[in-house]
């Protein structure tokens, strides 16, 4: 019993395929029924949202040929693999104690009659602890990346993402580039106006920041006032027009312009011969030069 739960999982997790092909498979009858603690007991394998979706989606194609199943949670929506659009959608919301925890969209070519609802309620009561844990874990990894006033990545998260950018870039010979970011008389603001003056404006230029990069760019709060961006595909040209813009839109911004700050930015883009170390030493030697050239510009390593 217990390696035909593992067959089922793997299948879940590994080949993920259609709910239609799922469905119509002649040896699936063979398989265990989806009973409570079968199912109970897949799911307590994984805190990972999408692997417990896909573990349902497995029983649940056993009431119903579904054709997607969308779950919408606090920390992001996931959808099953190989789901597409149908004639017939159904929701639900899976509440526990009295707490919303998600809400369910399941879309067939087959009515969801009363009957079915019923037997898809069933199966989403077998889901409630396990989904309301891999919450909870979720929500503690997204805190421990994130910067918790602006909602960008933390230090934590830009040193992991950092290493990797630079690997995956030097595997393909592909090019990317840092840029630091540094905000001119920030301290005054802090001292004159106020923590909470300091706060807004932090938060005017990461919204600025997040606003003007690519859904393919990467942006952090380094520490403090600083900030992080990384770009991947860029000759030097490029990138420096992407850092003149985005210094432009903070000296622009009319929170900076009323407490008098500016941004100043430090450009370095990835040699071959360089590793992670030196593409950031670089950029940081270029943002201490932009400071000294009298703020409110940029300069490239």
């Amino acid at each position: 019993m217990i390696m035909e739960y593992l067959l089922v999982q793997d299948v879940a997790l590994s080949t993920a395929p259609s709910y239609a092909a799922v469905t119509k498979l002649q040896s699936w009858p063979q398989l265990p029924e989806c009973t409570e603690q079968s199912l109970v007991s897949q799911l307590q394998t994984t805190l990972d949202i999408q692997q417990q979706l896909n573990i349902v989606s497995m029983a649940t194609g056993k009431v119903l040929p579904l054709s997607s199943l969308t779950v919408k949670t606090a920390v992001g929506d996931f959808t099953a693999s190989g789901s597409c659009a149908a004639d017939f959608e159904y929701k639900s919301v899976l509440v526990l104690n009295q707490q919303c925890l998600a809400e369910l969209i399941y879309q067939s070519d087959y009515a969801f009659t009363p009957m079915i609802q019923r037997e898809l309620l069933l199966l989403e009561s077998e889901w409630l602890f396990a989904l309301r844990n891999a919450l909870v874990v979720s929500r503690l990894q997204q805190m421990a990346l994130k910067d918790t006033l602006t909602g960008l990545g933390n230090r934590r998260f830009f040193d992991d993402s950092f290493d990797k950018t630079v690997q995956l870039a030097k595997r393909h010979n592909d090019s990317c580039a840092l840029i630091l970011l540094d905000l001119d008389n920030f301290k005054q603001v802090n001292d004159n106006a106020g923590h909470s003056a300091g706060d807004e404006i932090l938060l005017a230029v990461a919204d600025t920041l997040r606003d003007m990069l690519r859904c393919t760019d990467s942006l952090f709060r380094f520490g403090g006032d600083e900030f992080a961006v990384l770009l991947s595909g860029q000759d030097t040209s490029s990138a420096e027009l992407v850092a003149r813009r985005l210094v432009r839109a903070i000296n622009q911004h009319h929170r900076c312009q009323q407490h008098n700050v500016s941004a100043s930015a430090g450009l370095a883009l990835l040699k071959p011969e360089q590793d992670g170390k030196h593409l950031f030493a670089a950029a940081d030697s270029a943002l201490y030069a932009a400071k000294e050239a009298g703020k409110s510009t940029v300069r490239v390593a």
